[in-house]
């Protein structure tokens, strides 16, 4: 089956710098515009329905796709951001000056590292598999026919979008860390894995095979679609 993995528009606290996590943070007049234009942009992509956070940011975002597509909004608690602790609500020069022996591990291995009072790497991991085991069984069957094939390939455009073309597809709207989690374990089968923090309302694309466990990204950190509208900062997970 196929993933169209979206991360949700800009908030204030996006362009302040602001690390968000679980704080409810809405998005700005920007963010809602690029949802628009993210909408837009997956109108034709062949999605039977739209997993998103229960945060507001995702929340707005998917509203903004199913409106535009006539398909279903699905909220999960399982893709809301990380808990990010003590860091909430603070820029990253906060958490170097206050924080500065997890920031520096964090500098060097994000992934790895819990924020101060927040949720682990660990903890992360695991919701994410269930999230995407949920949506494989809920939505896609492992992405094979009646007869037990994989589904069809059909045409791809330059997002990797085929229209359907015989394979089941989705729409997850989530957030920076947890997209990383969920693009692992998609892709966790691979030995090589490219950068994977992602741009507010970009456009990431994996086939998946729940029968195999294999992954294959198809478009990573898809911009396009905003005409030249800020993506957000990228770089770091807030």
């Amino acid at each position: 089956m196929r993933f169209y993995l979206v991360r949700h528009g800009q908030t204030e606290w996006n362009i302040e710098g602001k690390v968000q996590g679980k704080t409810d943070i809405a998005l700005n007049e920007t963010g809602l515009l690029q949802a628009r234009l993210l909408a837009g942009a997956l109108s034709d992509c062949g999605a039977s329905c739209v997993y998103t956070s229960t945060l507001k940011r995702a929340g707005q975002t998917a509203e903004e796709i199913a409106e535009e597509t006539g398909i279903p909004v699905i909220a999960s608690g399982d893709l809301r951001e990380a808990d990010f602790g003590l860091w909430e609500g603070m820029t990253w020069e906060e958490i170097a000056r206050d924080f500065p022996q997890t920031a520096a591990q964090w500098e060097k291995t994000p992934a790895l590292v819990t924020p101060d009072g927040g949720e682990s790497p660990e903890e992360c991991r695991r919701r994410c598999r269930r999230i995407v085991e949920r949506i494989a069984s809920e939505a896609g069957g492992g992405g094979k026919d009646s007869s037990g094939r994989s589904g069809g390939e059909g045409g791809r455009d330059s997002r990797g979008r085929s229209g359907g073309g015989g394979r089941e597809s989705v729409i997850v709207v989530s957030h920076g860390r947890i997209l990383v989690f969920v693009m692992g374990y998609l892709l966790r089968r691979q030995e090589d894995k490219p950068e994977l923090i992602t741009k507010n309302a970009s456009i990431s694309v994996i086939d998946y095979d729940a029968g195999t466990g294999v992954g294959e990204l198809l478009t990573l950190n898809d911009c396009s679609h905003l005409d030249g509208l800020a993506g957000g900062k990228r770089g770091r997970y807030c």
